[in-house]
């Protein structure tokens, strides 16, 4: 009787990384019913010997999102300048993630709290990320010091929240107002919002939903 062996081997990817993160918060309480609190989030990280310029995915930083830059989707945002528009379907349709080595994040929020279980919240949020080295498959992805403080991307919105002291439902409606991917001299786009257009064009603004406080 022949026997046949159908087991594989199977093969472990090995990665070498260094990652250096530094969070920054801060809460001034106005009065008893107004709060200012402020946010900067820095983030690096590097692959080294047998990574082959590769770090582990869930390694790497993602712009965008609830907690992040709100008037961007969640890990839509960048990396730098990078244009990741796809044929014609619009100027802010991103259906893909965009992994980056480096991160660079701040956020103003003005919270208030109105009636009951209600609080008001109005935020401005900037930051983006960037790729270490350049990644042809991404122009304009790769951080530079000559054009980096260009490629910040600046969102603004309004939140209500629901306050029910053992939990926090969060809505933040956010609006694009500079948008690094645009070609220079036309990336303030907060001019495409008026009052026969609120959201302005269509993607510019984006509606998160959370649990908790972003920050």
């Amino acid at each position: 009787m022949n026997v046949k062996d159908n087991s594989e081997e199977i093969e472990f990817a090995n990665f070498q990384w260094l990652k250096f993160q530094a969070d920054f918060r801060r809460y001034y309480p106005l009065d008893s019913k107004q709060t200012l609190a402020y946010r900067a989030n820095f983030g690096i990280a590097q692959p080294y010997g047998i990574s082959n310029g590769i770090l582990p995915y869930e390694k790497y930083f993602f712009a965008g999102g609830g907690t992040s830059i709100r008037a961007w989707q969640a890990r839509r945002l960048g990396p730098g300048s990078f244009s990741p528009q796809v044929g014609t379907r619009g100027p802010y349709d991103y259906p893909f993630e965009q992994p980056a080595e480096m991160i660079f994040e701040t956020m103003l929020e003005y919270r208030r709290k109105l009636v009951g279980y209600f609080d008001l919240a109005l935020f401005i949020d900037a930051g983006n990320s960037w790729v270490i080295g350049v990644d042809n498959s991404r122009p304009g992805a790769d951080f530079r010091f000559n054009r980096f403080y260009k490629e910040i991307a600046v969102g603004s919105g309004i939140g209500l929240r629901m306050d029910f002291d053992f939990l926090v439902i969060r809505l933040d409606l956010a609006t694009k107002a500079i948008d690094p991917s645009q070609p220079e001299g036309d990336r303030w786009v907060l001019d495409n919002v008026s009052f026969k257009n609120p959201f302005g064009v269509k993607g510019q603004t984006v509606l998160n939903f959370g649990i908790g406080y972003p920050f």
